[in-house]
């Protein structure tokens, strides 16, 4: 797997993460009650696996791209650059919601606001690198360029573990209501939590 396939797997898992929180704002505005433990749970993997992880790896490639002489302050990569802020503020923000709602000072809806702004970002953030950077960085950069980002890769990984492993956590402390084969009408288990 080269350095862009891990990208793209990533991306894999990050979407798995951004579906349970879709849900579970549907859920949440639908009249059923979330606990704000998800979204804690949710937040904390973007800290640490979005932005901490996946958004540093691509960090590397941006870096390596901009060697070979693309401007990093204009264009693509500033508006993946800008997005990779944006996350980071929306993920601090939602931290900063949950703390809220849990102390009653804020309703959940400010809340469910904020994750759905987040994975409306992701989603635009994720066709764009897929569908146009990309595949320019796999025209421009050498074999052995993308070697040696890759290398960098595993040692950023080192730091925070597999992320695979982290949206496995989180889909299964806080199942999809439709994937749990329940009866209609019973909450999933990470109601009221």
């Amino acid at each position: 797997m080269d350095a862009i396939d891990i990208l793209m797997n990533e991306h894999r898992h990050i979407e798995r993460v951004m579906d349970v929180l879709e849900r579970a704002v549907e859920y949440g505005r639908g009249g059923g009650d979330v606990s704000p433990v998800l979204f804690e749970r949710a937040a904390q993997f973007l800290v640490t696996f979005v932005d901490g992880s996946h958004d540093a790896k691509e960090d590397e490639v941006f870096q390596a791209i901009a060697s070979r002489g693309l401007p990093p302050g204009t264009g693509v990569l500033a508006a993946l650059s800008g997005q990779h802020a944006l996350g980071r503020e929306l993920a601090a923000e939602l931290r900063a919601a949950v703390r809220a709602v849990t102390e009653g000072i804020l309703l959940p809806e400010e809340m469910f606001a904020i994750a759905e702004r987040y994975v409306r970002l992701h989603r635009g953030h994720t066709e764009a690198e897929e569908v146009r950077f990309f595949p320019m960085v796999r025209r421009l950069l050498p074999a052995d360029v993308m070697e040696r980002v890759r290398a960098k890769f595993a040692r950023i990984e080192a730091a925070h573990g597999p992320m695979a492993d982290a949206a496995d956590a989180l889909e299964l402390a806080f199942p999809l209501p439709v994937a749990t084969g329940r009866r209609p009408g019973r909450p999933p288990p990470w109601v009221g939590r």
